[in-house]
């Protein structure tokens, strides 16, 4: 028996502390597919559709997640691409070194994991395309951003089955809320009328004549500083008339309209949704950009809004931030929304807001008339308050919040809109068309949600 138990010993005592290898290799399984599944989830949000971009967010994501777990695993592989039904697939190998039963010749454990991660898109979104069309945005930069919110759009309703509702909020100085809703009794817009105008005849007793000499000066688009050409009088000389020349106007009429620009009420019912008594001013004689969408399954006319969009005004974007906060809420003045979610959570639908942005607040409210028409003296504070308190108050309501600056030079709007995001992932700095398009790209597919199906 002594010399059975000698001859046996060590080769049990290698398999009973071969425990440990064991123990170690599941405790490295289980982190091979934690890392998986969240480097899938990650890859799954990137917006990198072709297999090779796709694998290569994937990867990176699996070895900081493996790495950053406290891993055994000398080495390791991860794959991942596109599965079928709108999924991403992730395949993964670690090899984990042995301690004691290396005295058998058993150099390491192979420990793989497997995950699939599918993008839902049955579930109820409304959401809301706030976009800055200022005179700025003209160009190159509208263009961009048109293509980005349609790719956005086509993304969000590429499954049949999806239940995705959504508004387009075009603002400037102004939001244009329509002609046809002037008469809401949320709206307070006077009467268009006529104006007579009398014939008035002048008389001009000289005439002063000059030459033009240009020179560079900087001008100003919507706040942004750009080089131009400018022309100043020169070499005046003035003659007496003789004799005096006499001109008279026609009598004329002048129409006073209501084109649907439409201002604020005062604080604190300009930051809020909450007041269905609130009332909107409405301004005669004054053009905006196009007339605001609200809510709608209609995706054609989404994206035929979209298509419409004109650049010119200046920015006051409480004003944009306000009325996307009032087309998903379901009180007044806009009520194609669901009510918001039980518990605090809106999951059925889901609500949620997208600003883009390419500057900061240049406007600020007039207080005595509801107008956005106020020049700051340096940084326009109150609009900058204006706009957190909106997007903290959109948040107070689970909303989500994504916001998109699109070549901001300003570092104060910068960090407004990080503050505002709904968390830090949710803020895009897009210094280019290909910047942006990306950052509608990663919104549209963080909007539809995912699930582990492996």
């Amino acid at each position: 028996m002594a010399i059975l138990f000698a001859l046996t010993a060590l080769p049990l005592s290698v398999l009973v502390l071969g425990g440990i290898d064991m123990q170690r290799a599941t405790s490295e399984k289980v982190k091979v597919q934690d890392a998986l599944d969240a480097a899938a989830l990650l890859a799954a949000l990137s917006g990198q559709l072709a297999d090779d971009e796709l694998n290569a967010v994937g990867v990176a994501a699996f070895k900081a997640q493996l790495q950053g777990s406290g891993s055994y695993a000398k080495t390791f592989t991860a794959t991942f691409s596109n599965g079928k039904d709108d999924s991403v697939v992730g395949v993964a190998t670690a090899q984990v070194d042995t301690i004691i039963l290396g005295l058998l010749s058993i150099d390491y454990f192979t420990v793989g994991a497997f995950t699939e991660v599918k993008r839902r898109q049955n579930e109820k979104l409304e959401l809301a395309l706030v976009l800055d069309t200022t005179g700025s945005m003209s160009g190159a930069r509208l263009t961009s951003l048109k293509k980005a919110a349609t790719n956005l759009v086509n993304t969000l309703t590429a499954d049949p089955k999806a239940n995705v509702k959504i508004a387009v909020v075009p603002f400037a100085q102004y939001v244009n809320t329509g002609v046809a809703r002037r008469n809401e009794p949320w709206m307070k817009v006077p009467a268009d009328w006529v104006e007579s105008v009398p014939s008035k005849c002048t008389t001009q007793t000289q005439k002063t004549t000059c030459q033009t000499q240009s020179f560079s000066c900087v001008k100003y688009n919507d706040g942004v500083p750009y080089n131009s050409t400018c022309t100043k009088n020169v070499n005046c000389v003035t003659v007496k008339l003789n004799p005096p020349v006499t001109n008279c106007t026609k009598p004329s009429t002048i129409n006073h309209k209501y084109h649907g620009c439409t201002g604020s009420p005062a604080y604190p019912q300009n930051v809020s949704d909450s007041d269905p008594t609130r009332r909107y001013p409405g301004f005669l004689n004054m053009t905006c950009g196009s007339v605001i969408t609200p809510l709608t399954t209609n995706m054609t006319t989404v994206k035929n809004a979209i298509s419409a969009l004109s650049a010119a005004g200046e920015t006051y974007i409480p004003s944009g931030l306000a009325w996307g906060f009032n087309v998903i809420s379901s009180p007044v003045p806009f009520t194609e929304a669901a009510p918001y979610g039980g518990g605090g959570v809106n999951s059925n639908p889901r609500k949620a807001i997208v600003l883009m942005t390419d500057g900061r607040n240049t406007k600020l409210l007039n207080k005595s008339n509801g107008r956005h028409d106020v020049n700051p003296v340096g940084v326009a504070t109150e609009a900058n308050k204006y706009t957190e308190e909106i997007c903290s108050n959109m948040k107070a309501n689970k909303i989500d919040i994504y916001t998109v600056a699109f070549q901001v030079t300003d570092s104060a709007i910068k960090k407004i809109l990080q503050e505002c995001a709904s968390n830090p992932s949710y803020y895009f700095d897009a210094s280019d068309s290909a910047g942006l398009n990306k950052a509608f790209a990663d919104i549209s597919l963080s909007l539809r949600s995912l699930f582990i199906a492996r």
